[in-house]
């Protein structure tokens, strides 16, 4: 209620529910006049701190929220952190001492950042206010070149980041489409001599990934898995490489064998001192036939 100098909620707003029903009668001993007497001194120290604080309140124009809130979002956010500070010390002092010393706070603070400013300048050798004024515009065209340079580069790296990612999201589109087709029609050689990374593969090799219709970054990704685990276990079997390498199941275990025919890995021993028998469902190719098991290719890992 404005105009009764009044608040929906006042300090201590339970502090009336003690009184409300109280009577002083004559029939009171005088044990229960001393409680009451008690309790009602109680109440009026309440309500002489509520009327302290609503008294503040007005004095200070702390109704005037947004009035208040502008005038401190215009002020630099050294300045509005020094005030928040000493706002504890406004119950302590009037409004004029208060306003007094808040004004020497800000003045304070305005000579240390002043007296900073110029030591700055002496360490930099400027002896001259103009070369001072000089220095501080340069100085911030440097900071603000440092800034669009540092948002330059943001912005460069979530574009490179895009376009990784559309090309990982079309690559796997276009493996997806492949597998499909492959699923529909008897499987046909595919020309990947232009493909990427074709480079780095053997005679072998190409001709494994033309049959599997594997490109070769791909199949180098798996050959670098699969020959590091073999390095670090020192043996692999066919069911752990193709949980290790993210593709086809049937492909992968063309992989395995191809890889046991050239030497790279060497399948688990079994208890008879034979290694496992290489054999997968389905005929072999050609081209593991006819490979000659005692090349020892380089194994290139580069992509």
């Amino acid at each position: 209620m404005p105009g009764r100098l009044e608040f929906e909620f006042e300090h201590e707003n339970e502090a009336d529910q003690v009184v409300k029903d109280m009577v002083i009668t004559e029939d009171d001993t005088a044990e229960e006049l001393d409680l009451k007497q008690i309790v009602l001194r109680i109440y009026n120290g309440k309500l002489d701190r509520r009327l302290y604080r609503k008294s503040f309140i007005f004095d200070r124009d702390l109704l005037e929220y947004r009035k208040n809130q502008a005038a401190e979002k215009r002020r630099p956010k050294d300045e509005r952190d020094l005030l928040n500070k000493v706002k504890v010390f406004a119950r302590m002092q009037t409004r004029e001492d208060f306003d007094q010393f808040s004004m020497g706070m800000l003045n304070e603070h305005a000579l240390r950042q002043r007296i900073k400013q110029l030591q700055e300048w002496r360490r930099n050798g400027i002896t001259t206010l103009e070369d001072g004024a000089q220095y501080e515009v340069e100085r911030s065209q440097r900071l603000s070149r440092r800034a669009t340079t540092q948002r330059d580069s943001v912005h460069l790296l979530e574009r490179l980041q895009k376009i990784v990612a559309s090309r990982t999201i079309r690559d796997s589109a276009s493996e997806a489409a492949a597998q499909k087709q492959n699923s529909r029609k008897p499987a046909s050689i595919v020309d990947i001599e232009s493909a990427d990374g074709i480079e780095l593969l053997s005679g072998p090799e190409k001709d494994l990934c033309s049959r599997l219709r594997l490109f070769p970054r791909p199949y180098l990704a798996a050959k670098e898995v699969l020959l590091a685990e073999y390095a670090r276990v020192g043996c692999l079997k066919r069911r752990q490489a193709c949980e290790l390498v993210k593709i086809d199941s049937t492909k992968a275990r063309w992989i395995y064998d191809f890889f046991v025919e050239t030497g790279w890995i060497k399948p688990p021993v079994r208890e008879d001192g034979d290694a496992a028998a290489v054999s997968i469902d389905g005929p072999m190719p050609v081209y593991l036939a006819a490979l000659d098991t005692r090349e020892q290719p380089v194994v290139k890992s580069e992509f």
